[in-house]
C-alpha cells in the first residue's frame, strides 16, 4: 500500500511530465493515459477478482474491508445495478481504492509487455470465467476504447495460450509489439509460395521417425507468414500465395506447432519474418515471377545441357525435365508440383527423383542452371537476384525454441569433407555431420559437392580447360604432350578430351616440336 501511494504521489507531483514505463514503449505516455489504464484495470479487478488473487497486493485486514465494500449494494441511483458497476463508478471506500490501484499498478509498472501480460493473466482468466468473451480483438472495448496500446498488448499477451493459433498470428501475441490486425495482403508479393528453404528447415516440425509432420509444410508455413497481423481469410491467403493447400491444412499445422514443446517459438519466428518483410521489403517480386513463369514449360535449351552432361557424367544422365524444374523452382520459390503440367511431377516417384537431383547436382550443372536463370530474368527486364532469403540477427533467434537446426551451423568445408567420393547415402553423410537428413539435403542443394570418382573429376576439370587447350593446340601449335606437361596430366587425357570435343587431331610432325618450358 505504501509503495503504491508513493508511486501515485510521484506521478501527481509532476503531472505535465510523461511516464517512462516499459509498457508504454520508447514514446512513453502522458499521466492522463496512465490514469485511464489504472481506471480500467481497477474496475476490472473490483468486478472480477477473488480475494485469493489479491494477497500480494494488500494485507488481509484491507482485503476484508474491501470485501465489505463489494458486498454492499452499489449506490448508483440506477433502478437495476450493472454487474460491472465498478468499471463505471469510483469506489467510495479507501480500502477498495487501495487494493484496485495496487493490483493495477503491478501490471502497468511491469518490466516488459510480456511481463505485464503474465501479471494480468489471472485477471483475464477471471473475466472469461464470468462468461464474458474476451477475444484479442476486443481488448480495447474493455473500457470504452480508451486504454493505451501498451495495455491492450499486455492483455492480448495474457490470452495467448487461450486463443486459436490463427488469432495468435493475426494479433502477433507471440511478441511484445502485439497489435490489432489490418490488411497486409501486399506481403504476398514478398513471399515465395513455399517458405525459403533455410527457414523451412528451421521451422518445420518432424516426427521422431524422421518423417515430416505435415505434407507440403513449406507452403503451409509461407501462408502462415502472410497471416501475421493480417485480417484476410485463410482461403484468400492461400490463393494469393499461388498454392493449393486447404485452409484446414493451414489451421492443422498451426495447431500442431502450438502443441509441440520443440516448436514453442515457431509463431514468434514467423512474426519476426513478417515484420522484417514489412520493414525492409524484398528484392524479389514473387507474385510477378509466379505470373510470368508458372505457364512456362521450358527453361533451358537441350543442347548446352546435354553437352555438359556428356562432359561431366559417364552414365545415368539426369532427365532434362529436372533442369526445367530446378530453374522454375529457383526463380519462383514455387514447388515444381505447381509448375506447367509438362514439367510438373505427377507421381511420388518423380517428386523423389527431383529431390535427389537437387542434392546430387554437380557444381558445373548448378552453375549452368543459375546462369540460365539469370539470362531468363534479363530477357524479361527483371533486375533482381536469382534467389534471396531474409536474414535475421542471430541474437534475435538464439533464445527461440525451434524444431530445426541452424542452417549455417555446418560450414561448407566441413560438408565437403563429409561427402565421400562416388555414390553415397544421404543418411550416411547426416550421421557423419551429426545432423538431420533434411539439413544435409539443404546444404548439398545450396553448396553442390563434386562427389564424382577421380576419373570423372578429371573429366570435369578437362571440361573447364578444353577451351584453353584448344587455343594452345590450334593457335600456338603446341603438341599434345606439351599441353599435357603444362597441365600436369597425361597425354591420353588430352587426346581423349580433344576427341570428345571434336577437336581435329593433326598428324604427328606437322609443326616443329617446341622446347618444353622449364
Amino acid at each position: 500500500m505504501v509503495r503504491t501511494q508513493r508511486l501515485i504521489d510521484d506521478l501527481l507531483a509532476a503531472p505535465e511530465q510523461t511516464v517512462h514505463w516499459p509498457l508504454y514503449g520508447t514514446g512513453s505516455a502522458s499521466l492522463l493515459v496512465v490514469l485511464r489504464d489504472v481506471r480500467c484495470l481497477g474496475g476490472l479487478i473490483l468486478n472480477h477478482a477473488a480475494v485469493s488473487d489479491l494477497t500480494e497486493a494488500a494485507e488481509p485486514a484491507v482485503l476484508r474491508q474491501m470485501e465489505v465494500y463489494r458486498s454492499r449494494p452499489a449506490a448508483t441511483g440506477a433502478r437495476h445495478s450493472r454487474l460491472d458497476v465498478h468499471s463505471y463508478y469510483a469506489p467510495d471506500d479507501a480500502a477498495a481504492t487501495a487494493v484496485a490501484l495496487a493490483a493495477a499498478l503491478q501490471v502497468l509498472a511491469a518490466p516488459s509487455v510480456p511481463a505485464a501480460g503474465e501479471a494480468a493473466r489471472w485477471l483475464t482468466e477471471r473475466i472469461t470465467a464470468s462468461g464474458r468473451p474476451l477475444h484479442p480483438g476486443g481488448m480495447a472495448l474493455l473500457s470504452g476504447d480508451t486504454i493505451s496500446a501498451g495495455l491492450q498488448a499486455a492483455l492480448r499477451r495474457s490470452r495467448e495460450t487461450k486463443v486459436m493459433p490463427v488469432a495468435r498470428l493475426r494479433h502477433r501475441t507471440a511478441i511484445a509489439s502485439t497489435r490489432p490486425p489490418d490488411n497486409q495482403d501486399t506481403r504476398a508479393r514478398m513471399l515465395p509460395t513455399a517458405l525459403w528453404p533455410e527457414w523451412a528447415l528451421r521451422l518445420a516440425p518432424w516426427h521422431a521417425s524422421g518423417k515430416p509432420v505435415a505434407r507440403r509444410t513449406e507452403e503451409l508455413l509461407a501462408t502462415a507468414c502472410l497471416l501475421v497481423g493480417n485480417t484476410t481469410k485463410i482461403h484468400t491467403a492461400v490463393r494469393l500465395m499461388g498454392t493449393t493447400v486447404s485452409s484446414h491444412n493451414v489451421s492443422s499445422l498451426l495447431a500442431e506447432l502450438t502443441r509441440r514443446p520443440d516448436c514453442a517459438d515457431v509463431l514468434h519466428a514467423l512474426v519476426l519474418l513478417a515484420d522484417h518483410l514489412d520493414q525492409h521489403g524484398s528484392p524479389i517480386d514473387y507474385a510477378r515471377r509466379r505470373a510470368l513463369f508458372t505457364p512456362r514449360a521450358h527453361f533451358i535449351d537441350p543442347e548446352p545441357w546435354y553437352d555438359l552432361q556428356r562432359r561431366t557424367r559417364a552414365n545415368h544422365l539426369p532427365d532434362i525435365t529436372h533442369a526445367h524444374r530446378w530453374i522454375f523452382h529457383t526463380l519462383t520459390g514455387t514447388p515444381p508440383r505447381l509448375a506447367h503440367p509438362t514439367i510438373a511431377p505427377t507421381t511420388p516417384s518423380q517428386s523423389g527423383q527431383y529431390l535427389r537431383f537437387r542434392w546430387r547436382i554437380l557444381p558445373a550443372e548448378a552453375e549452368l542452371l543459375t546462369q540460365t536463370a539469370r539470362t531468363i530474368l534479363d530477357e524479361h527486364g527483371i533486375d533482381e537476384p536469382v534467389q534471396w532469403a531474409p536474414r535475421l540477427a542471430p541474437a534475435v533467434l538464439r533464445p527461440l525454441t525451434l524444431p530445426g537446426p541452424d542452417p549455417e551451423s555446418i560450414t561448407v568445408d566441413r560438408l565437403h569433407e563429409a561427402v565421400p567420393v562416388g555414390d553415397f547415402s544421404i543418411a550416411q553423410v547426416a550421421r557423419r555431420l551429426n545432423t538431420t537428413t533434411a539439413h544435409v539435403i539443404y546444404l548439398l542443394s545450396r553448396h553442390p559437392v563434386d562427389w564424382s570418382p577421380p576419373r570423372f573429376r578429371r573429366t570435369q576439370h578437362t571440361a573447364t580447360r578444353i577451351g584453353q587447350w584448344r587455343h594452345w593446340y590450334e593457335h600456338d601449335h603446341l603438341s599434345l604432350q606439351d599441353i599435357a606437361d603444362r597441365e600436369g596430366t597425361s597425354l591420353a587425357s588430352v587426346r581423349l578430351a580433344f576427341l570428345k570435343n571434336d577437336v581435329p587431331i593433326r598428324p604427328p610432325g606437322t609443326f616443329a616440336r617446341r622446347r618444353r618450358q622449364e
